[in-house]
């Protein structure tokens, strides 16, 4: 979990050579995603997964349930419901900035 930020491709180039203590995660949520109609060919292609340390996979998880004011006092999965693919997509990204897996 000591990993320092990577680049995006980084993280996904990862995903083809997955390793213990590592998830492989979808930047764009996938249930939600799924439930608002997005394709499976999207939510589970190569641009929306990135591995990254299992530890941090759980925070983020952990993140998007837990109701935030800068959300309305949304959990961000709630408030995420409808919106676009790139408003979700921006939201994943700033989630692994945060949470120390991507670059800024």
């Amino acid at each position: 979990d000591q990993d320092p930020p990577k680049s995006l491709e980084e993280l996904q180039r990862a995903v083809s050579n997955p390793k213990r203590g590592y998830d492989i995660h979808h930047i764009v949520t996938k249930k939600a995603a799924k439930d608002d109609g997005f394709s499976d060919e999207i939510i589970d292609g190569h641009d929306n997964l990135a591995l990254i340390p299992r530890y941090r996979h759980w925070k983020i998880n952990s993140w998007y349930e837990t109701p935030n004011e800068e959300f309305n006092g949304l959990r961000p999965r709630d408030w995420l419901r409808g919106k676009s693919w790139e408003a979700r997509r921006r939201v994943g990204l700033r989630a692994l900035v945060d949470f120390g897996v991507l670059q800024p």
